[in-house]
């Protein structure tokens, strides 16, 4: 049987990809590639035709400058692909520029979704649809866990009513937020809350308070869960890491209601945010379907990088995509 063959989709310098690239290297039978989605421009390699004429064949640029043929892919790890291109200084204007970026991302999207017929991990598609709250929110719920109450609203008389329900105990985030700077959730103020004009520009997530220090990083590799408590006192503990982590396992119930979101979502990896309350019920924040894990393993003893990588092997082994 013919090696293994997988393809890392992710932005040039991605931390991430590189290491698990490397750890990839002890598996005889795999090959892996690594696709820079933010070096598409000025490329001369990416090619896709539907006209079968015997040169049409459906390639992308990988790392050293080779062609990847994609037809030979068993595995697609569809990590970091919104990153802006590299483009050349002498391209100012904003409409070129714009076209530059839209042009490369829909082709490197296009391509493989046409035509790579092996295990997406993840697909772009339940990707988008994974990465929206509000359909998370739903999932989780479905799936068994508590989520806080939620209001997503612009309009400046229900949200009021929402947080005097709650007794002003009420904590506000982006829907989408933005990749120019990290956004933190905070805790809903009387000031923020006769804000009128800024309430109404865009809907924002207005959700219960949850009381607890208890918080879990889990990450969803498959069936295979990873999960760190972190025991911080601050509402969002992204902001302070110099606290407590310490590996743990979650109770088997847990673990099977994180397997069933990830099954509603179609996706096959994911890192769930959830924070214990003071009784200990697991009570879900969220899910990124390609969220960060190398700091969890550099403040624990989980070796995040070994099981990924096992994770990602184990599935190209087993994709229906191999003859």
């Amino acid at each position: 049987m013919r090696p293994c063959q997988l393809a890392i989709v992710s932005m040039a310098d991605d931390l991430h990809a590189l290491i698990i690239q490397k750890a990839l290297e002890k598996y005889d039978d795999l090959i892996s590639h690594f696709v820079p989605s933010d070096h598409i421009c000025g490329n001369t390699v990416l090619n896709w035709s539907n006209v079968e004429d015997g040169n049409s064949e459906c390639r992308l640029p990988v790392k050293d400058g080779a062609a990847l043929d994609v037809s030979r892919l068993d595995v697609v790890w569809w990590r970091r692909v919104g990153s802006p291109q590299e483009i050349p200084s002498t391209i100012t204007d904003a409409t070129y520029v714009d076209v530059i970026q839209n042009d490369c991302r829909a082709a490197l999207s296009g391509l493989l979704l046409n035509e790579f017929r092996g295990t997406w991990i993840n697909h772009p598609i339940n990707t988008a649809l994974a990465e929206n709250k509000l359909v998370q929110l739903r999932a989780a719920r479905r799936a068994g866990f508590r989520v806080p109450r939620t209001l997503v609203s612009q309009d400046p008389n229900s949200i009021r009513h929402f947080c005097e329900r709650l007794d002003y105990k009420v904590v506000v985030k982006a829907v989408r937020g933005t990749r120019k700077t990290r956004m933190f959730t905070g805790l809903v103020t009387p000031a923020l809350l006769a804000c009128e004009d800024s309430i109404a520009l865009c809907p924002t997530i207005y959700q219960e308070y949850i009381p607890g220090k208890q918080h879990v990083r889990t990450h969803c590799f498959g069936d295979d869960i990873h999960s760190a408590e972190i025991e911080s006192q601050d509402l969002d503990w992204r902001a302070n890491l110099n606290v407590p982590l310490t590996a743990i396992e979650l109770p088997k119930d847990v673990r099977m209601r994180l397997r069933n979101v990830l099954k509603l979502l179609g996706l096959k990896m994911g890192v769930v945010d959830l924070k214990l309350t003071p009784e200990g019920e697991p009570v879900w924040f969220e899910i990124n379907p390609q969220g960060q894990f190398l700091f969890v393993e550099g403040l624990t003893d989980l070796d995040l990088t070994t099981a990924f990588a096992e994770f990602l092997y184990q599935e190209a082994r087993q994709s229906g995509h191999r003859t």
